[in-house]
């Protein structure tokens, strides 16, 4: 009988032996991963503060102005920030600002500057009864600060390797077309020397019927319309600027506007 009592007594301490081994595991087992989730915890947050970037400040005036000059092509002549090295007839803007007064830029920018009567020689385009007031000042603002680069102030890109009229619909963008001509070509700017006081479409009818060949758009771009004529809002001349490439894939766009 006490060697039954002895053998319970036993087996019962082993089982109260092991609970508490399973207890002791237990615990061992939660600080590991207590630890793990921890530092898990720590290189998430190190992570996110190393990816975080600090933005840029740049004057509002001059951050507008820089968009402005990409927005109206003035980089597709004068050079991204103005450093020229687009036409040898097209200054670089990087001393204007010891070289021009604010009242100066204002004027040449409102009325336009160049040789009208040369289709080879590029003119500056009449901004005057396109760009605001606003639009104008913050634009002298970014040329007298020096052109610095701008965040995201960037010329849209052309893509490659799909097709000329997709380059095309890019570069209409990039030439600043879009802000005389419209989106899809459709016209309706405000244009005071033009007939019916707006800037023509490069669609529909009436467009197709004058235009009606590949080299005749190509021709009208080259030379635009304001060849000896005063200097009104009129259509530059783009010879000299545009490559033929580029001009092949802008007719090629133009040709798959609403006809």
């Amino acid at each position: 009988m006490e060697n039954k009592d002895s053998s319970v007594a036993t087996t019962e301490a082993i089982l109260v032996i092991v609970v508490l081994l399973l207890i002791a595991v237990a615990g061992v087992i939660g600080v590991y991963i207590g630890r793990k989730t921890d530092n898990s915890s720590s290189n998430s947050a190190t992570s996110t503060t190393t990816t975080t970037t600090t933005a840029v400040n740049v004057d509002p005036a001059v951050a507008a102005g820089a968009h402005t000059f990409v927005a109206f092509a003035c980089a597709q002549c004068h050079g991204l920030n103005g450093r020229g090295g687009v036409n040898a007839d097209v200054p670089a803007l990087t001393n204007a600002s010891k070289t021009l007064s604010v009242a100066e830029l204002h004027t040449i920018i409102n009325k336009g500057l160049g040789e009208s009567s040369n289709p080879k020689k590029p003119f500056m385009p009449v901004w005057g009864p396109l760009m605001s007031a606003q639009q104008v000042s913050d634009l002298v603002a970014y040329i007298r600060a020096g052109l610095p680069d701008v965040p995201d102030a960037t010329p849209v890109p052309v893509p490659q390797g799909q097709g000329q009229a997709v380059a095309g619909a890019a570069l209409y963008v990039h030439y600043g077309c879009i802000n005389c001509h419209g989106p899809n070509g459709l016209g309706g700017v405000p244009n005071p020397a033009a007939p019916d006081k707006t800037i023509p479409p490069l669609s529909g009818t009436d467009f197709r019927t004058e235009f009606n060949t590949d080299a005749k758009i190509i021709d009208f771009i080259k030379t635009g319309s304001v060849l000896g004529g005063p200097a009104l809002v009129a259509m530059p001349h783009w010879g000299g600027i545009i490559s033929d490439p580029d001009l092949a894939s802008l007719v090629a766009y133009i040709k798959t506007l609403k006809s």
